[in-house]
């Protein structure tokens, strides 16, 4: 089942938003910060896309960034994901040994001091403080 199917009214919306909010950041300049385990979610997500070709098309890549300088963290995937989330609790959901952990009344979940896991959730700021502006429209191709 998909995050936007458990989500009553309005999800489609939100699933946009937690991937358009941050790539609106990228291309603005200003750092991207995910909000919401939904926009954390749409990172990794994009990420893992990001990485496929390196896996499956090597030589596509090899050629497409042949001329450019090279870095030392080029397709260093793992640092990517760990500069762009506060953590990885999120990614927890996927692993079947963590059953249940989006309870907030879990043992797991108060110790580790995760929030917003359930899908009703998702798309709750972290805090109130970080929240982006409800009106804020959509980000347009």
């Amino acid at each position: 089942m998909t995050v936007a199917r458990c989500r009553p009214g309005g999800s489609g919306k939100a699933t946009a938003r937690a991937f358009a909010d941050p790539a609106a950041d990228c291309t603005a300049g200003a750092e991207v910060e995910p909000r919401s385990n939904g926009e954390e979610m749409a990172l990794h997500l994009g990420i893992a896309r990001a990485q496929d070709p390196t896996r499956n098309r090597p030589r596509l890549v090899a050629d497409t960034v042949a001329g450019l300088p090279e870095e030392r963290g080029d397709f260093d995937w793992d640092a990517c994901s760990g500069v762009l989330s506060e953590d990885h609790d999120v990614l927890m959901l996927f692993d079947g040994s963590f059953d249940g952990i989006e309870d907030a009344e879990s043992d797991v979940h108060q110790v580790l001091g995760m929030i917003n896991l359930a899908p009703l959730d998702w798309f709750t700021a972290f805090s109130p403080d970080r929240a982006r502006h409800p009106d804020r429209g959509f980000r347009q191709p």
